[in-house]
């Protein structure tokens, strides 16, 4: 108990502090944040307005109550002002407001006004308020005297929430809901690949998809909170969710692969448009439609399409198919949203784009000779359609910026797309920081460059994207969503330093203010996890330090009913210690197993820390609960190495201690990957049921029906010592 006062005070303190200083990004006193950071705050003179000082509501200008948080909630609503209300103004012609999500705020000792063009800014400052009250009422400190001006800078700030290899509990995507709303993302972005229980294609959805019905009423629920769902079904590529199924296997472009269909046969069109009509009637009343597009290179093969390849090129292809979805979409009333890489791909500007290896020379050369190919098709390009300018890693390469350019040059329409986990780890994730731009970067400064070229662009939306390939945790996207709303709302606002202790207040009610240099150490762990087992393991550096995570990806087991591929996957796992050979393995993994002693040595700070923190924080301590149960796994692969290290000798005695440390690790790794299970069982379905048809390709999360997907390698390695081990 008392380590946990202890700890709680420090983190008090400590805010307290820290506070003072990234406060002023605000112009708001220590201890006041809020997330997205306002546009414009003047302090005004007087006392300020405490926590409980609010009793009341009064609704003016034909206003109506917006949903607001757990404090605000509790106003009654009034009829005359007086001390202690909150006044709701709906003024459409508020002329200095240039977004119908802005709000004007002023707060006073004992009142607090609110003037918005439409509903959702009354919304909007409805949630400022809430998260200024949280922080008097958590710092026992009165929010000052103020007026805020506020408004986003994009207009469509989306999140994606791929489910294509698990699905959360319906009452997590509820709690999301609140969570985005809380800053102010105003859209969802839903994958549903087989998780959606389509009624016109029922053999395509999955045995535990969610209906039409508990989609729809998540959609009013959302709707209520100024949030819009639009849905992502994968078109012409992507689409081994339907094509594993022998009913459709006519349609595919390649007999073989299940990859993507082919964009001259009808069947195609009748297929993929059953399925958006299902997506359209599970997002009542939305504004978008997303049909994918993306990563279709092998196209142009068969039979229908070689002749209209040769003769017109493989874009050709891909536009045809992308004008008759774009033609459904408009049909149903829909716009089209589409990702943009396959254009610039058969324009061979592609590779300009998100290779820092393409020199700005060099980019110009590739443009001058690829731009007249995207020019001379401009007419295929649909006017309706929305081009999703995707990039990961290196906003401002550029080719990224040459693409986004040829766009408005020719009037097209586009977003940009950012990811919140472009390493698609399953664990902790790198956030190195990098130039100004965030070109050099990874994780929050990779989302911010991109979205503030958006800004420059005048770009008017921005999808920052959660893959699901190996299928990490929601809770390990959250930072990223957070700081795209962030920088979405007011993209020149604070520094990705001020941004992270303004995240851990709202998120946690704590401060770290090592945060940095604490993840670091985490993802490190992460780093030697992935590679623990692999004899490539011991790999250099990127240019960002960032280790190469490679896991299982691209071993694909083989399926019932096809070719079978022999294959011993355990030639790629590193060899066990010889007895014949003492110390050879030793010296042979000597840089694998000193990483592994640093890790080992760290297990107690670290994991200690972890408990700390969960107990210390305020709020969302599933985060770090989920945060302690992933480090408690990555941590049984250096136990087991080193354990393994002991029994390289020719000394009996250390050699039989050795073989009891191994056998107590893989012990240790069984009870760890349970808890684990346990935890992720806390908001998400674990398994797949026994009647769901497998979906096997490259990602690593379609390799099997539970999540022992993540620990494939690790069950290998083990079932390898198992054998090895004396009776």
């Amino acid at each position: 108990m008392k380590t946990q006062l202890l700890s709680f005070l420090v983190a008090y303190l400590l805010s307290v502090s820290i506070y003072g200083a990234f406060a002023m990004a605000d112009n708001l006193p220590s201890p006041f944040a809020v997330i997205p950071q306002p546009k414009d705050v003047v302090l005004l003179e007087g006392p300020g307005l405490s926590s409980g000082a609010l009793k009341q509501v009064i609704l003016k200008g034909g206003a109506t109550l917006p949903l607001t948080g757990d404090l605000l909630s509790q106003l009654n609503i009034g009829s005359t002002a007086g001390n202690g209300t909150l006044i709701l103004i709906l003024d459409p012609s508020l002329a200095s407001m240039p977004s119908d999500e802005g709000y004007v705020m002023t707060l006073a000792p004992e009142s607090v006004q609110i003037m918005a063009k439409a509903q959702a800014g009354l919304f909007y400052g409805c949630q400022t308020l809430q998260q200024l009250l949280e922080d008097a009422r958590d710092y026992q400190k009165p929010i000052p005297a103020c007026k805020i001006t506020d408004y986003p800078v994009l207009s469509y700030r989306a999140v994606h929430f791929d489910v294509k290899h698990h699905l959360d509990h319906m009452s997590y995507y509820y709690q999301s809901i609140d969570r985005l709303a809380r800053y102010k993302i105003n859209a969802v972005i839903f994958e549903f690949e087989d998780k959606l229980r389509y009624m016109r294609q029922p053999l395509v959805g999955a045995p535990q998809s969610i209906s039409i019905d508990e989609m729809a009423a998540l959609i009013r629920y959302a709707r209520e909170r100024n949030i819009e769902i639009d849905p992502l079904v994968q078109g012409l590529g992507h689409a081994t969710f339907i094509l594993k199924h022998q009913a459709y296997a006519g349609l595919r472009e390649i007999g073989y692969s299940s990859w993507q269909f082919c964009p001259l046969h009808e069947g195609t069109y009748q297929v993929q448009f059953d399925l958006y009509r299902d997506a359209i009637d599970a997002t009542p009343g939305s504004k978008y439609l997303h049909v994918g597009g993306d990563e279709v290179r092998n196209i142009g093969f068969c039979p229908r399409c070689k002749p209209t390849a040769d003769k017109q090129g493989k874009l050709s292809l891909n536009l045809y198919w992308l004008k008759r979805v774009c033609e459904f979409a408009a049909e149903h009333n829909r716009i089209p949203i589409f990702w943009d890489d396959m254009p610039l791909h058969f324009a061979n500007v592609y590779r300009s784009t998100y290779d820092s290896k393409v020199t700005a020379q060099q980019a110009e050369e590739s443009w001058a000779k690829g731009e007249p190919l995207l020019d001379q098709l401009l007419a295929d390009f649909p006017k309706n359609c929305v081009y999703m300018r995707w990039n990961y890693s290196m906003a401002r390469q550029p080719g990224n910026i040459k693409a986004l350019d040829w766009y408005q040059k020719h009037s097209l329409k586009a977003m940009v797309a950012t990811a919140t986990n472009s390493h698609g780890g399953m664990l902790f994730q790198a956030d190195v920081r990098g130039n100004g731009n965030g070109d050099r970067g990874a994780g929050s400064s990779v989302i911010r460059s991109f979205i503030q070229l958006a800004a420059e662009k005048g770009i008017y939306g921005m999808l920052c994207t959660a893959w699901d390939d190996k299928s990490p945790h929601m809770e390990n996207y959250w930072r990223g969503f957070i700081t795209a709303a962030e920088y979405s709302w007011s993209p020149t606002g604070r520094s990705l330093e001020q941004f992270d202790q303004a995240w851990l207040q709202k998120e946690f009610g704590i401060a770290i203010p090592d945060y940095l240099d604490f993840n670091a150490q985490l993802y490190s762990g992460s780093a030697l996890w992935y590679q623990a087992y692999f004899r490539k393991g011991d790999m250099m550096a990127d240019e960002n330090g960032l280790q190469s995570l490679v896991r299982l990806e691209h071993w694909l087991p083989p399926l019932e009913g096809q070719e079978k591929r022999q294959f011993d996957y355990t030639t790629k796992l590193i060899e066990l210690p010889d007895a014949k050979d003492p110390g050879a393995w030793t010296q042979k993994y000597k840089q694998r197993l000193d990483k592994a002693q640093v890790e080992s040595d760290n297990y107690q700070k670290l994991s200690g820390r972890l408990a700390d923190l969960q107990n210390a924080s305020h709020k969302n301590r599933y985060y770090w609960k989920l945060s302690l149960a992933l480090y408690n796994l990555q941590s049984t692969a250096p136990r087991i190495l080193l354990a393994l290290k002991q029994c390289d000798t020719a000394d009996k005695a250390q050699r039989d201690a050795g073989i009891a440390s191994v056998k107590a690790a893989i012990e240790n790794h069984r009870k760890v990957w349970s808890d684990l299970v346990d935890v992720y069982g806390e908001t998400r379905f674990t398994s797949y049921p026994p009647s769901y048809v497998p979906d096997r390709y490259f990602h690593l999360a379609s390799q099997r029906e539970d999540l022992t997907w993540m620990t494939q390698a690790d069950d290998m390695f083990i079932g390898m010592i198992d054998k090895w081990l004396p009776n």
